[in-house]
């Protein structure tokens, strides 16, 4: 009896409920970091889309400006 209770001593490890506490930890902390990231994504988005319309304005706006220089023959 005694062999079995010192081998069982020097078992070393996580037990069961030590490593689902450990991954119930990670989900919640996941869970609060895809929320965060959520909130940052939607307005990133909205200033791209600003952006690309913007970027698009101005090369028509260089466009037209070519196209009235090569009618002066630059």
């Amino acid at each position: 009896m005694r062999r079995i209770s010192k081998l069982s001593r020097n078992v070393r490890g996580f037990t069961l409920v030590e490593m689902l506490l450990v991954v119930g930890i990670i989900i919640i902390l996941a869970g609060a970091v895809a929320l965060g990231v959520s909130d940052v994504i939607s307005p990133a988005k909205r200033a791209r889309n600003s952006v690309s319309a913007r970027v698009l304005a101005q090369s028509q706006a260089i466009n037209q400006s070519e196209q009235k220089l090569r009618g002066y023959g630059f």
